[in-house]
């Protein structure tokens, strides 16, 4: 089998994945297709001793981490938003390496161990990123609410 044909099943997972990474359909296609240019530019660089899935993320996450990209504007009032802007704009006040964390784990469904050898660190520092992630999505849903009652 080719590359090309182990590669295919995984491509729209990858494009999800990029596309709530980087918050914007245009720079996450970009992203994925920047990835299969460099795959087909030097198919002798994949990683072979990995399963093609793995691979393949490892070569996008080798790309996204080198680029120098402008960040979109910043998220409007979230009332304005509609559920899926409301999440990418949580998403997009997370550090990157606590989303990259939080996306593959939760979205990809990546072990620890997989998303440290994705993303270059221990398993422990994933889960240490995850939580991270998840406190900081927990403290922008946190809300105090006061209750006057006009009654007696």
């Amino acid at each position: 089998m080719s590359l090309g044909q182990e590669l295919a099943p995984h491509l729209p997972f990858l494009r999800r994945y990029a596309r709530a990474l980087t918050g914007s359909q245009t720079h996450g296609d970009a992203f994925v297709r920047a990835t299969l240019e460099a795959i087909v530019a030097s198919p002798e660089d994949f990683p072979k001793d990995v399963d093609p899935r793995l691979g393949l993320y490892r070569t996008f996450h080798a790309i996204w981490s080198t680029a120098n990209i402008e960040e979109g504007d910043e998220p409007g009032d979230p009332g304005s938003l509609g559920p899926e802007g409301i999440a990418q704009a949580r998403l997009s006040r997370i550090t990157p390496m606590s989303r990259q964390a939080l996306l593959l784990t939760s979205l990809e469904g990546f072990s620890s161990e997989d998303a440290a050898f994705l993303i270059g660190v221990d398993s422990a520092d994933v889960d240490s990123l995850v939580a991270e992630a998840l406190a900081e999505i927990e403290r922008q849903t946190h809300a105090d609410v006061l209750i006057i009652e006009d009654e007696p």
